[in-house]
Parts: structure tokens; sequence; C-alpha cells
């Protein structure tokens, strides 16, 4: 962009985790100096998570360029909305230069959020699987929220719904430690729900980050039978222990299982994450996992958040395996008709 005549760069915003992906999940990330460009890093994720008239005062176009991994408590969409309300009051465009959905843009699940749990892990009211890249996120956002933002959307190339990042033989570039392979978008939205519990490993601070689900209480062999017991479509579990060296358990052995994607086309992450929850609650009630979904003043807690039902947390809370109710069921149907207005890609 910087080669291209009449252009000026002023400078770069950084979302979460860091203009390079460098920055753990949480870690507040403060303004710098981009070392490969010179230019100014102004953050996004550190004293504000929007942009003050401030940081845009001067530009005439903002330009959103992030792979995404298609689960709406990954926070680059929450900055994206941000952005385009900021943008919208201040004047200024946004352009968004497209990225594939890693799972294919297909598949859609788990609980739309109730607009109480709203926060910035759950900006919008969706599921948590929700099957748009980010420039149908945009389209959304604007027709939902930001009716007079001038947006423009550059399509990509290549893609279509249904291909997922394996099918296109592109490098993957890892948009957080946490997301080291393409893969790892599927495996995030199957049990980073769950991590926000902070009672079980997700594999943070392995070398599978996202692969694994175990604590120091559980039958490895139990859960995986039972697990694989379910037949659900293109996945395996394998029992299995480890150790990690931070996170959840840091230093301390866990058992539970890995998670092995066997068929990427017929796999359905948001139904893996709701067996995994189901079997949980099943195999050791004793542990109350899910009692403490709201924190001692009554707010929600990151779980509650990330799962966006407070009435599916409740059912877990009672140690019940989890059903969407009526009134779910009708939020996830409005959403996938919702949708269809702002699908680009066939």
């Amino acid at each position: 962009v910087r080669g291209l005549p009449g252009v000026d760069v002023v400078r770069l915003f950084s979302p979460e985790h860091g203009l390079r992906g460098q920055f753990f999940a949480g870690d507040k990330v403060s303004d710098a100096r981009d070392p490969v460009s010179g230019l100014p890093v102004v953050s996004l994720y550190g004293a504000s998570r929007k942009p003050t008239p401030e940081m845009l005062e001067g530009l005439d176009v903002v330009l959103y360029d992030i792979q995404d991994v298609g689960h709406r408590t990954y926070t680059y969409v929450s900055t994206l909305t941000y952005l385009m309300e900021a943008c919208e009051q201040a004047g200024v465009a946004v352009w968004v230069l497209d990225r594939p959905e890693p799972m294919g843009g297909q598949r859609v699940g788990g609980p739309v959020i109730d607009p109480d749990l709203l926060s910035f892990i759950g900006i919008h009211q969706v599921p948590q699987v929700y099957g748009m890249t980010p420039g149908e996120w945009a389209q959304m956002i604007r027709a939902e929220r930001t009716p007079s933002v001038d947006l423009r959307v550059i399509p990509l190339e290549g893609w279509r719904r249904g291909m997922n990042y394996g099918d296109l033989g592109w490098i993957w570039i890892p948009p957080s430690q946490h997301i080291p392979h393409w893969e790892s978008s599927y495996l995030y939205a199957m049990t980073g729900t769950i991590g926000e519990l902070r009672r079980l490993s997700e594999g943070v601070g392995t070398p599978t980050p996202f692969q694994l689900i175990g604590a120091g209480w559980l039958d490895a062999q139990l859960l995986g039978q039972r697990l694989n017991a379910l037949e659900l479509p293109g996945i395996i579990f394998r029992p299995t222990s480890f150790k990690p060296r931070y996170g959840t358990g840091s230093g301390e052995l866990q058992q539970g299982v890995q998670i092995h994607i066997s068929d990427y086309d017929t796999v359905d992450p948001a139904a893996i994450s709701h067996a995994l929850m189901s079997e949980l609650v099943s195999l050791a009630p004793q542990q109350n996992l899910f009692a403490e979904y709201e924190q001692p003043d009554g707010s929600a807690s990151g779980f509650l958040k990330a799962l966006g039902s407070r009435d599916m947390a409740q059912q877990l809370a009672a140690n019940r395996v989890p059903v969407m109710n009526a009134e779910q069921q009708a939020r996830l149907e409005a959403y996938l008709q919702r949708r269809q207005d702002y699908l680009l890609y066939p």
C-alpha cells in the first residue's frame, strides 16, 4: 500500500494479540513503533478498544486486513465493529480487505448471545460459530449498527463458500500464538468456551493448544469411550495425559482427550463443544464445573459471556445436559435468515 502513488500511510492500529500476534490472549497491548515499517502503532487493546477521534484525525480511509477464525469470542471482529462505529462518527471510510473464513463459511452453530451478555467477546447478536468472512461481517454491521459508515469490501479471489483454509494451499500466518495452524480455528470453536471456566485445561501451554481437554481428576479412558460412542461426524477422541507448561493446570498432570479431526467437511465444531460440556456434567457432577457462571457480584463470568446463553449456563450449573430452549432456537433461525443478506460468496 505504501508504494502506491498518492497514498500516505500514517499509522497502524493494533488489535488484541498485537500487530503480529505476539501477545497472549488478554495481555494489554501498548502503543509502539513498528520496527519493520517505522510507523507508529496505536493500540486498540490497551487504554481504548474503540478508536478515539484523535486516533482518526487526518485519516481518509482505514484499511482492515486481519485473518479471523470464525468464532464470536475471538475479538478481531469486535475490533472491526468498534472501528466501524468510530469511523462512522468521524466521517472516515473503512475498507475491508476480505480474508477466508477458515472453517469454510458454512458451519453455523452454538447459542445466539443473549442481549444482556453482549461484551467485547460477544459484541453482536450472532451464534458462537457465525459462518461469515470479515467482509460479510462488516456488511452485517453496516446494515444493523452503522448504516451511514462509508464501507467498501474488497472481495476475495479464489475462495468460495465451503472451502476451508487448507483447500487454498496458502501459507497460514497465525493470528495469535495459540492459533498456530488453520486447523486450530476448528479446535478453538470446540474447546475455547470450556477453557473460560479455568477449571479444565484446553491445551493452552502445550504444543497442541485447544486440541486437548483435561483435568487431574478426569478418567481419560471413560471420557474417550463416551465421546467416541456418540459417533459425531468427522471427529475422533483419543484418551491421553498431558502437563501444560502454563495456563490452567500448569505443571500438573491432566487426564483427558486429544481431539483429532478426521473429516473437515462433516465435522461440526459447535456440536463438539456441546458434546464435551454434556459429557463433563454427566461424568463429574460432583465437580460442579459450571456452578460459578456468575461472579460473586452477580456479573457474568468469562465463561457465561463466551457461552452467550444464561439458560444453558443454568442447565449446566444444575448438572443437566444443556438444551437450547425455544427462544434460542428462534434466534438461531432468525440469524440464518439475516445472514443470507450479507453473504458475498456462493
